[in-house]
This record gives structure tokens, C-alpha cells and sequence, in this order.
């Protein structure tokens, strides 16, 4: 496997796992909680319909993010950690974009995108194991010989 499929698959699979598991327990507190229910369906048919269409989502992403990182520039993986905050990040901003639209709230939409591009811009170089900055766990630093 060649370093930037490793790199990518690095990014792209705990998208799908994080995306699928804020999407599926938001849709939990939706149908169970809040009673946002199907009335031809039910609560347990409601939920299960809806966590399909998070299950679609999640593949979905992983597979833009797999093909957006394989084309990074950084020739170092990205350690476990910050490819996690990376997912994370996302899978809340997914969350809060579509819990935005569900309202037909497209102001809000937008305004929930641009505060997680901000929010990701200006915090993810605080971010222990980013590419580029020599501290993956794969990479040891070399020690300057006295």
C-alpha cells in the first residue's frame, strides 16, 4: 500500500465511523427524545429509516475525504489523533448542517459551515500529529548528536 492510500484511508475511515455515530445518535435523540416520529411508521421504523440515510451520508464523506486526501502534498501521514479531530470536526459540522436544514433554516445552514471553517482554520495546527511538522508516531524525531 502505497504512503498516500495510507494517508488518505488515514483520514477517510474515522470520518465514516465518527460521521455515522453523531449522525445515528443525533437521530436517536430526534425520534426517541424529542418524538420527531413518522406517524405511518412508528419510533423504531422512523430511526431505522433515518440512520440509512446517515449510513449513506458517512460512506459518503469517507469517500470524498479518501479522494481529497490523496491528493495532500504532505508526504507524512497524519497521526491517529489528528486524523480523529480532524473526523470529529466534521461529523459535527455535518450534524449541525443538517439538523440546520431539516429546519429549512438555510441562514443557518451557511452560518454553521462558516463557523466550522473558521473554527478548523484557525485550531487544527494546535492539533498534536499534524502532517508536516515532523511529530507522527511512524517518523521519530532525529536528535542532534553532542
Amino acid at each position: 500500500m502505497t504512503e498516500r492510500i495510507r494517508h488518505a484511508l488515514r483520514f477517510a475511515l474515522p470520518t465514516v465511523v465518527a460521521v455515522y455515530l453523531f449522525g445515528a445518535a443525533w437521530n436517536a435523540v430526534e425520534v426517541f427524545a424529542l418524538g420527531d416520529i413518522d406517524p405511518t411508521l412508528g419510533p423504531a421504523k422512523t430511526f431505522w429509516f433515518d440512520e440509512g440515510q446517515w449510513r449513506i451520508i458517512a460512506l459518503t464523506l469517507g469517500a470524498v475525504v479518501f479522494l481529497w486526501r490523496l491528493g495532500d502534498m504532505e508526504k507524512e501521514p497524519p497521526s491517529w489523533r489528528y486524523a480523529s479531530w480532524f473526523s470529529v470536526w466534521l461529523a459535527v459540522a455535518t450534524v449541525g448542517t443538517a439538523i440546520a436544514m431539516m429546519e429549512r433554516n438555510g441562514w443557518l445552514a451557511a452560518a454553521v459551515v462558516a463557523v466550522a471553517v473558521a473554527l478548523w482554520l484557525v485550531y487544527r495546527r494546535r492539533l498534536p500529529g499534524r502532517p508536516g511538522t515532523g511529530g507522527s508516531a511512524r517518523q521519530p524525531q532525529e536528535r542532534e548528536l553532542r
